[in-house]
């Protein structure tokens, strides 16, 4: 799933397109660097190390 729709649908963003803007500026960031709005995140993966 894009990281702009992602962010959209968990209701971070109000709407696509302002989730996709901040992906553009720079906001959002996975591992301290920034990405594009069409980067694939799996949501349902988490590496943690506990």
């Amino acid at each position: 799933m894009r990281i702009d729709k992602y962010l959209w649908c968990v209701r971070y963003f109000k709407t696509r397109s302002i989730a996709t803007q901040a992906c553009k500026k720079g906001s959002v960031k996975i591992d301290k660097t920034s990405v594009k709005p069409a980067r694939d995140v799996y949501p349902w993966r988490c590496d943690r190390n506990s």
